[in-house]
């Protein structure tokens, strides 16, 4: 998985927005990236089992429900940026406003994917059970 930003990201989702067929996409990506990957331990061009068997890129650069290709981080210098995370995972109950995603994980798998799907689940119970939608234990 490669994170990328700025220029870099403007320019990889506008190429691959430009291909029509799967195929190009893909070996557009694989082609992009391989000055990356061919650099891990134990890479060899000539062996099958080093090929990507697929490349793909999100699109949420132009998502505008998806911030846009954003994501969180913390700049060098924060003090105390644990505080920060538990705000945002509170949300603003009264309002409506719920977080979920990597940047409010539990602090164990804080920005990834799995802590994502986790922070995801817990707001989804908390919202159940503000407008009194829990299932009974064990059905």
């Amino acid at each position: 998985m490669f994170y990328i930003y700025g220029d870099e990201s403007h320019y990889i989702t506008s190429k691959v927005r430009s291909f029509a067929a799967k195929g190009e996409k893909e070996e557009f990506l694989c082609s992009f990236f391989k000055p990356y990957y061919s650099r891990l331990p134990s890479y060899n061009d000539g062996k099958p089992d080093c090929k990507p068997t697929a490349c793909f890129a999100t699109d949420w650069l132009n998502d505008d429900l998806a911030g846009n290709g954003s994501y969180c981080n913390f700049q060098r210098g924060l003090e105390e940026g644990d505080r920060d995370i538990l705000v945002m995972r509170d949300g603003v109950k009264d309002k409506g406003i719920w977080f979920a995603g990597e940047h409010t994980a539990p602090f164990v798998a804080l920005g990834t994917v799995t802590g994502a799907y986790w922070s995801g689940e817990d707001v989804a119970k908390r919202i159940a059970r503000e407008y009194g939608r829990v299932r009974a234990e064990g059905a």
